[in-house]
């Protein structure tokens, strides 16, 4: 980018002012202030902006109701006459696994080009007792933002039950009866939002 003013020599005092605003990556730049007219006063102000903002939010809520039931038994061997009696009762097992995993928030900002690029200011040519003035100002911020929330209610049962069987009654004859093992396991396992941000 070149930025020339140039005023007649008749003028006793003249002024220019320049303000431009870059676009979002900064380049080279050249400021020439040139050609201008005997005691005249050229002034050139130059500033480029390059601002990067990002927000981010994630919210995420999590309603478990979860209900897990096993069970056996409630056998019934009642009121025999002679032989043998048996009540074998399986297992009864009830496992409830629960994995509750928090969202991601990811950015990633980098320059598209070289952001620092030079400046080149040129004074030359004037005439005499000119007054020149060039201001160059270059800036450059990057703000990030990322909220995260989690919210995880959890209504989680299991139950595992075996037995309640019945042997009564029974005449001239051997009773057994065998219970089964019972298992009851619960797991819930909750992992937080995770927040990278990289500017």
């Amino acid at each position: 980018m070149t930025i020339k003013s140039k005023l007649s020599a008749g003028l006793a005092s003249a002024a220019l002012l320049a303000n431009l605003a870059a676009p979002a990556a900064f380049a080279d730049t050249t400021v020439e202030v040139s050609g201008n007219g005997a005691k005249s006063d050229n002034e050139i102000s130059y500033t480029s902006d390059n601002n990067v903002a990002v927000t981010q939010s994630n919210t995420a809520v999590i309603n478990l109701n979860i209900s897990s039931n096993a069970k056996t038994g409630g056998n019934n061997a009642s009121s025999n006459t002679g032989g043998e009696t048996t009540i074998n009762t399986g297992d009864a097992t009830s496992m409830v696994g629960v994995l509750v995993e928090g969202g991601l928030n990811a950015a990633s900002v980098a320059p598209s080009c070289d952001c620092d690029g030079d400046t080149t200011v040129n004074v030359k040519n004037n005439g005499k007792k000119t007054n020149n003035k060039t201001t160059v100002k270059k800036n450059a911020n990057k703000t990030g933002t990322q909220n995260s929330s989690s919210v995880v209610n959890g209504d989680v049962k299991s139950n595992a039950k075996t037995g309640k069987n019945k042997a009564k009654n029974n005449t001239n004859g051997s009773v057994d009866v065998t219970t089964g093992t019972s298992v009851s396991e619960t797991a819930v396992e909750v992992t937080g939002q995770a927040n990278v941000l990289e500017l």
